[in-house]
């Protein structure tokens, strides 16, 4: 860009020790003298900040901490006195003019802002353009700034006590400029902000949020249209770590206006956390490992990578400059403007302007991985990385994102608001994947997934997971949530999306109605129905409790609901609210009031504010009662339902009232129209009379049902009559809320079990997935060895026709899906009861794979079928489980990881447990570590709990900072723990240890012990009566029991 004028503007610190920083610290009380040329040091109006050709460091290497930062290729000389660092500075006449940076020293007492460090602004004012070394950074150019993210709410008075953050409200970043230099072979960086900031008021500080970076300099000055106006001279700078800010002080009252804010730092690129800025790697096919360096901001981690206004409802443009070795490529959201060659072995990448956009989708990367590309039928590039020996496997992914690109930009009516989308995958990583605008992350088992060898489950999930980004591409990263109370925004309503989605995109699985009834809304169930339950929208007043809402309630439970919001207005009005929403509020952020609102507007007369509200603003969720009061009329009332009898708080602002969606089915008729009823109480009129009626077609409404005693027979003679009556995801509902009801004690859990036998005819997957996952869940957790015989010959009678079927069909992972999960999961339950046609079938391929030359070969490609040999071999050979522990450091990928410890868990051997824990421990994998301790924890609780008691403080080391792993593995452990004394036990042991953000997953924990120990008590006897009577009477050769 052409200017008359240049500016290079010199911030010299007079302490290299900000408050805070982890610099050396130095005596106070000297008087500092900077030499200085009068001319250079005027005040007068000034123009044009030149990006980082401002002051250029040569030479010199600074010690951060323990690590060294450098910044040219050589060190920097030595005296007794002090350490000198050059910068050469472009003059008129090309002179060079030194300036030094003059340390200031400072006391070792607690600094306060009071007495907080002051920086010296010093500006050298010069014409022309030689000797500048880069283009200057046009913050002007003709990307339209974004508009000020203060929403009329938000400048009210009585939004005044919602908390939104610690930035105060008259700050609004617009702009931001970031440059880095990376030394990724010694993990560490320095870099540059610049950030316009628009100031809606008078003012005296200026915080920014930063986290764990050394900050060397600062500067601030009016700006406006690419012109300076009055600099601010005697800054005074504050760390506030509690609050991750560094607090900006200036000396008087300064007007409203817009300002420029430049921040230098240095910063170390971590192999401690998945968090910030930090470091992975890849093994290429010669066992070379090959650094890379990533980022993972959500929710609140770019202020670890660069300083920054960092939370949501702040948008703004961004570019970045990198200047990087050259054999790494950089990949950051916007397009690769240029890579120029700045010196031998070093270049500088440049990417052009992103769109508006909150901090947390920023990212940037650094790697040598190679890619693959193609183009969507809309015309847009995309690419999907990856080390070369796994590329082969990554065209379906990046088939699956080009096609759900294309279906969001169709569906919603709203186009993909940048020009490019990659797909990155990363080995060590705390989330599946993350949707920064542009630039996908994921963990690398996702982006590399190969059907032949992952197995039809995660073919399922990882289709959703992509569906689940591509969708943030318009929920999350156009239109944001104002704050993380408004999480459901982005996260529920993806969490919908992502399955709608799927549904469209491939026809051999039920994704809208199967999918996420089996593995969203059941799963949402158990953890809602306790007291230690939330409501979606709740308010987070700290870091911790920011991170405690990325959940299962924010998604599996929201999901279920903006499903239950789809059905209620239907697909149409649906489409049409959502592409209104994103129409208004694109570029900017909004709350759920402003998606109800154009709810409202495409479907008027739907009372979905009311009924959103209801399910979103309180916690748990509605037991509705349906009873027939004769052929035409039923009635229906609800409650609030609890698996506990715990004594529950009343802390709901609807008196945990909920406005109920009603449909149903009857033997004349379905009925999907839905009807709101408002009444705890209500009576309702069929359209056709009926003999029986089953209520909430396909579970699509967010609430268990129950009937009286005689119509569950009914409803139980016609499954045994024509199950096909009901569609499959009926037959899963009764099921569940079964299930669901004779947990929390409401009906007696013989009418499960008696159900259960209608399954003996039922071909499909998600019913038989339901009940195998319960029925073995009883069998290795909640009775006796004879109990378990008993049980075991009811569940080898119910498979016996099902498995004898579905063992004629070949083992080809290339069969359809649904035939795939249906013969794995029959032949797994199979195994586990010791059915003979299971165990001789995988011993039979075993003895091929024994003798692949004699026999004739057998195609076992499936991966689930191997998973199952293997877990054979484990249980009954230690020679060959001795081998597979030895394959754990070399492992890759964590879908190898979960099989493997999980076959490992299958032996009976408490010592060799115990030692695949520990190995899990030494590898420095962290999925080694989750997967072992989730893993295990399935066949043998309580040696878990007891190894991971002992080694708490390595768990709490590794995932102390992701609520979502912390709280997974926290409640996947503790859940399978039975008694009393174990209770008591885990209740002790968080009281004298954190669980840092993993509360949730000891909360959830510990209420699940307790329903264990009532389950004891209340259900113990009752299976036990009913598996005891029907074994005997299958078998004459059933042992005595002496009852206990």
């Amino acid at each position: 860009m052409e200017c008359e004028k240049w500016v290079l503007v010199f911030v010299l610190v007079l302490s290299v020790s900000i408050p805070g920083s982890p610099t050396e610290e130095v005596e106070s009380g000297k008087q500092v003298t900077v030499r200085q040329d009068d001319e250079s040091a005027r005040r007068g109006n000034v123009t044009v900040v030149q990006e980082d050709a401002i002051v250029i460091q040569d030479n010199a290497t600074i010690r951060q901490g323990d690590a060294t930062v450098v910044q040219r290729n050589e060190t920097m000389k030595k005296d007794d006195e002090s350490h000198k660092q050059s910068y050469v500075i472009a003059e008129q006449g090309n002179a060079a003019v030194e300036e030094g940076y003059v340390t200031a020293k400072q006391s070792n007492a607690t600094v306060k802002p009071e007495d907080a460090t002051v920086v010296q602004t010093v500006v050298i004012s010069m014409s022309g353009d030689e000797g500048t070394e880069e283009p200057v950074v046009d913050f002007s150019d003709n990307l339209t700034p974004a508009d000020s993210n203060l929403t009329e709410d938000e400048e009210a008075d009585e939004e005044a006590e919602r908390y939104t953050g610690n930035i105060p409200r008259y700050i609004d970043p617009i702009r931001y400029s970031i440059k880095l230099t990376v030394n990724l072979r010694d993990r560490v960086y320095s870099g540059r902000t610049q950030v316009l900031i628009d100031m809606y008021e008078q003012f005296e500080e200026v915080p920014i949020h930063s986290e764990g970076l050394n900050i060397t300099s600062v500067f601030l000055a009016e700006y406006d249209h690419m012109e300076f106006g009055m600099k601010v001279d005697d800054l005074v700078v504050y760390e506030d770590k509690e609050e991750d800010l560094l607090r900006i002080y200036t000396p008087h009252p300064l007007p409203s206006g817009t300002y420029l804010l430049m921040v230098d730092f240095q910063g170390i690129i971590t192999n401690e956390t998945f968090w910030g800025f930090y470091s992975s790697s890849w093994e290429d096919e010669d066992g070379w490992v090959n650094e890379m360096a990533t980022t993972q901001f959500s929710p609140f981690y770019a202020r670890r990578a660069w300083p920054c206004y960092d939370e949501p409802r702040f948008k703004a443009t961004f570019k970045f400059f990198v200047e990087h070795e050259s054999i790494y490529n950089a990949v950051s959201n916007g397009a690769l403007e240029s890579r120029e060659v700045i010196r031998p072995g070093w270049v500088l990448s440049t990417f052009e302007w992103t769109p508006p956009m909150s901090t947390y989708i920023t990212a940037m990367i650094l790697t040598n991985y190679r890619y693959i590309e193609g183009e969507s039928e809309h015309g847009y590039p995309i690419r999907v990385y990856g080390k070369p020996g796994s590329l082969e496997h990554s065209h379906n992914q990046l088939d699956d994102i080009s096609r759900a690109l294309d279906f969001f930009e169709d569906y919603l009516g709203v186009e993909y608001a940048m020009d490019k989308l990659y797909l990155m995958p990363v080995k060590y990583y705390g989330v599946a994947a993350m949707e920064n605008w542009g630039l996908i992350t994921a963990r690398e088992d996702i982006v590399n997934f190969d059907a032949a060898v992952n197995g039809a489950q995660w073919e399922l999930h990882k289709r959703v997971i992509l569906d689940h980004e591509v969708a943030h591409l318009w929920f999350g990263n156009l239109v944001t949530p104002q704050w993380w109370d408004q999480i459901i925004l982005k996260e529920s309503s993806v969490s919908w999306l992502m399955v709608y989605a799927a549904d469209h995109l491939y026809d051999d699985f039920d994704f809208k109605d199967e999918f996420i009834v089996l593995y969203d809304l059941l799963d949402a169930m158990e953890k809602d129905g306790g007291t230690e339950s939330r409501a979606a929208i709740h308010n987070p007043q700290s870091k911790g409790e920011i991170m405690n809402l990325f959940d299962t309630i924010t998604y599996q439970r929201g999901g279920s609901i903006f499903r239950m919001i789809y059905n209620i207005v239907g697909p149409g009005s649906f489409r049409a609210a959502l592409h209104n929403y994103l129409s208004d509020y694109q570029y900017s952020t909004a709350t759920m009031a402003d998606l109800n609102r154009c709810l409202e507007e495409a479907s008027p007369g739907s009372h979905i504010t009311e009924t959103v509200d209801r399910f979103t603003r309180q916690k748990n969720f509605p037991l509705v009662h349906v009873s027939m009061i004769n052929s035409t009329h039923v009635r229906v009332r609800q409650e609030r339902f609890l698996y506990s009898d715990r004594k529950a708080e009343q802390d709901s602002p609807y008196n945990y009232t909920w406005y109920i969606p009603f449909t149903y089915t009857t033997d004349s008729e379905r009925n999907d129209e839905v009807m709101i009823l408002k009444e705890k109480d209500n009576i309702v009129k069929l359209r056709k009379p009926a003999t029986w009626i089953k209520a909430n077609n396909d579970m699509r409404m967010y609430y268990i049902t129950n009937y009286d005693h005689i119509e569950w027979r009914k409803l139980y003679h016609q499954l045994m009559k024509n199950h096909t009556v009901f569609s499959t995801t009926d037959r899963v509902q009764m099921l569940a809320d079964l299930l669901n009801l004779a947990t929390a004690e409401k009906l007696p859990i013989n009418f499960l079990l008696q159900f259960i036998s209608y399954l003996k005819e039922e071909r499909e997957f998600a019913p038989w997935k339901i009940a195998a996952d319960h029925l073995t869940g009883l069998i290795s957790h909640r009775m006796s060895s004879a109990e378990n015989y008993a049980a075991k010959i009811f569940v080898r009678d119910l498979i016996d026709a099902r498995l004898k079927e579905v063992l004629q069909w070949n083992t080809s992972y290339k069969k359809p899906i649904k035939e795939r999960l249906l013969q794995f999961l029959l032949l797994d339950t199979g195994m586990q009861v010791d059915h003979t046609d299971a165990v001789q079938f995988v011993d039979r391929l075993n003895f091929i794979s024994r003798h692949k030359e004699e026999e004739e070969p057998v195609d076992t490609t499936e991966s689930g079928i191997l998973f199952l040999q293997k877990e054979r071999n484990a249980r009954t050979n230690r020679t060959y489980w001795d081998e597979l522990y030895s394959t754990i450091s070399d492992t890759q990928t964590q879908i190898q990881l979960k099989d493997i410890f999980k076959i490992l868990s299958a032996t009976k051997n408490k010592t060799a447990i115990e030692e695949a824990l520990k190995k899990s421990l030494s590898v420095s994998s962290a999925d080694a570590m989750q997967e072992a301790a989730i893993r295990t924890s399935e066949r043998h609780p309580d040696l878990t709990w007891d190894f991971m008691k002992r080694n708490y403080h390595a768990y709490y080391k590794v995932f102390g900072e992701s609520q979502f792993l912390m709280t997974q593995i926290l409640s996947s452990v503790l859940s399978k723990l039975k008694t009393q004394s174990r209770y008591d036990e885990v209740e002790k042991f968080f009281q004298e240890n954190s669980p840092g953000t993993g509360k949730p997953g000891v909360d959830q924990g510990l209420e699940k012990i307790a329903e264990n120990v009532r389950w004891q008590q209340r259900h113990r006897r009752m299976c036990r009566t009913f598996f005891f009577t029907y074994a005997r009477r299958r078998s004459t050769r059933y042992p005595p029991y002496k009852y206990d």
